[in-house]
């Protein structure tokens, strides 16, 4: 029989820089606070052991995930879970790819409260963009896509995992949702703030109203570097769009109970599946 469980939530907000050693020393005292506050679900955001100048940066740093011979960045994950017997899932960290030197996956590494790498999420949607007014990113420099969603089982509750730009295609969500049945989307970030300031909260929101389920939203903030500024604005929002909390600026942490019966009650009440006719996985 499947445990039912209650679902609390930390979204982990900080401003990462190209000191690894630093990144993960304030990835774990931010998570001790969320799970001071009751989180049994530690989000961490993209990026969250180390953010660098350029792309090709972080290849000093990537590493093969294995529970048998983890490296620093699985080795923190590990302790931060076992340590409060949490889940946790460290946003968006850089996992070698078999024979290329030159790119790494952005990977979203899920680790149970025994300390076991349970599940990896790699990232499917590259941010290439020139942002007008802003820096120009290339991610497909350094880092390979992924080629695979990705829906956890915690206790009773489906966890899907996704990484800032994916938020931007629907049907990844939508996937997530309603072929996998996810009742929570997390969305570890480091979102630039020209681009979030404009679109942030209203694509965020929009996930949540469409698909009818929780959105757990962990965000980078700040200057990085001279070339690197985040938005901030974690957030938590519930399956009806309304935000349950948000960390707006400075490193913190926004806890959430996310309530089962809240996805039930909004799905019953606005039966948007029932009346998807469009959608392929109907």
């Amino acid at each position: 029989m499947v445990r039912r469980m209650e679902l609390v939530a930390a979204a982990v907000q900080m401003c990462s820089s190209d000191d690894l050693g630093a990144n993960l020393t304030r990835a774990r005292q931010l998570a001790a606070q969320g799970a001071d506050r009751g989180a049994n679900l530690v989000i961490l955001p993209e990026c969250f052991a180390f953010l660098g100048r350029k792309e090709g940066d972080k290849m000093a740093v990537a590493e093969v995930l294995d529970d048998a011979r983890p490296g620093p960045i699985l080795s923190a994950l590990a302790e931060i879970a076992t340590g409060h017997r949490a889940w946790v899932i460290g946003g968006g960290l850089p996992e070698r790819v078999p024979g290329d030197e030159r790119r790494a996956y952005n990977t979203a590494a899920v680790v149970d409260p025994d300390g076991r790498l349970v599940g990896r999420y790699r990232k499917l949607h590259l941010f290439d963009v020139d942002i007008p007014g802003g820096a120009v990113l290339r991610e497909s420099d350094g880092t390979a896509g992924g080629d695979a969603p990705l829906v956890v089982a915690i206790g009773d509750r489906r966890v899907g995992v996704t990484i800032c730009y994916d938020v931007r295609f629907p049907e990844l969500y939508r996937e997530l949702a309603y072929d996998l049945g996810a009742d929570t989307i997390v969305v570890p970030a480091a979102f630039t703030a020209h681009t979030g300031r404009a679109h942030w909260h209203v694509l965020l929101r929009a996930r949540a109203i469409e698909d009818q389920c929780w959105i757990v939203a962990a965000a980078q903030h700040g200057r990085h570097n001279d070339k690197r500024e985040s938005y901030g604005h974690s957030l938590v929002i519930d399956p009806w769009g309304t935000i349950a909390g948000e960390q707006a600026e400075g490193d913190g942490v926004v806890v959430a109970t996310l309530g089962a019966e809240a996805v039930a009650t909004t799905r019953r009440q606005m039966p948007c599946r029932s009346h998807a006719v469009r959608w392929r996985g109907r």
